[in-house]
């Protein structure tokens, strides 16, 4: 139904995470409505958010650990990355590096936004989700964003990083200590409500190594093709769901997001339906997604779940779930 643009690459990588610690991963590609053959392929496809989200879920909840973003992080080095991270290795200085990262983002995770700020003594890499992501995904994509960013410039510049601090958003009771080892030379602030990394500005002119100019104007111009090449979200479905994430239980009626956007209701439902999309299904989905977020992350009843997403009982919201999700509610929650 939305639209495929997030690299399945890296939710492969989880998928061998969560093999390493013996978990079955029949579940998790059922829920995600990903085939069996997905775990092991090679293809450069990609997943929906929605998908994204299923993955996240049942991995944080199958394993309890909410750091699992830091943990694929530290795997993702610049080779993980394709002709991005090439052209970040074959780059003249650690700076222009970063600022290849920043421009060519949507081909690694567009998911977030990557923005270089340079000041006179220190700059920040600072890291901004780019749409609207329920928890536990939305940690869990910045902290695999983070983490990874930050093994590729220890690769770049080997030398100590003194001076080089991370702000997480998030709480350190959020953390396992093992998947904060590789900041082991990084002064660590929690919760503060944005994410980026502060690293001395002289640092940006430190020469790489593996500089090559002609093989990184090659890279970059092999980049700037797949930009226009990927797959975007947006249209009117993506739209309409984010509106009603957003929104939140009660969901608002297609006549009332019609209001706001000063189209009628016929309207919209004949965008929606161009685009091969039923207001319907798109309601399922979203609700679905509320749902693996209340399962997983509160203790309210399956009953209340329901009844806060608008079904009449329990036993309804839990044929719907099973349909969508091919499990029951409280298997998902277990």
């Amino acid at each position: 139904m939305s639209t495929a643009y997030i690299p399945a690459r890296y939710f492969r990588i989880l998928l061998s995470l969560l093999s390493e610690r013996g978990l079955d991963l029949c579940q998790p590609l059922v829920v995600a409505g990903l085939p069996k053959e997905f775990a092991v392929s090679q293809q450069d496809d990609f997943l929906t958010l929605s998908q994204v989200e299923a993955l996240v879920n049942w991995a944080v909840n199958a394993t309890g650990d909410r750091s699992l973003g830091m943990l694929l992080g530290q795997r993702l080095n610049l080779s993980a990355h394709g002709v991005t991270g090439y052209a970040g290795l074959c780059a003249s200085t650690l700076g222009e590096a970063l600022r290849v990262a920043q421009r060519f983002q949507p081909l690694v995770m567009p998911l977030t936004d990557l923005w270089v700020e340079e000041h006179p003594d220190y700059s920040h890499l600072r890291i901004v989700p780019t749409q609207s992501m329920q928890e536990p995904t939305r940690q869990f994509i910045l902290d695999a964003t983070v983490s990874s960013i930050y093994i590729q410039g220890r690769f770049l510049y080997p030398e100590p990083w003194q001076e080089v601090s991370a702000h997480l958003p998030y709480d350190i009771t959020r953390y396992d200590v093992d998947s904060l080892s590789a900041f082991r030379d990084v002064s660590i602030h929690y919760g503060g409500g944005e994410l980026l990394l502060t690293i001395p500005t002289k640092l940006l002119s430190y020469p790489l190594a593996l500089a090559n100019e002609q093989a990184f104007q090659h890279a970059i111009r092999q980049c700037e093709a797949l930009m226009t090449a990927i797959p975007r979200p947006g249209g009117m479905p993506e739209e309409l769901r984010q509106s009603l994430l957003q929104a939140g239980p009660p969901l608002p009626s297609l006549e009332q997001l019609a209001q706001q956007r000063h189209v009628s209701e016929r309207t919209l439902r004949r965008h929606l339906l161009q685009e091969g999309v039923r207001w319907r299904d798109l309601v399922t989905e979203v609700k679905m997604s509320l749902a693996k977020q209340y399962l997983v992350s509160g203790n309210d009843s399956i009953t209340s779940i329901a009844l806060r997403l608008g079904y009449q009982d329990s036993a309804n919201f839990a044929r719907a779930f099973r349909q969508h999700c091919g499990m029951s509610p409280s298997q998902w929650r277990q």
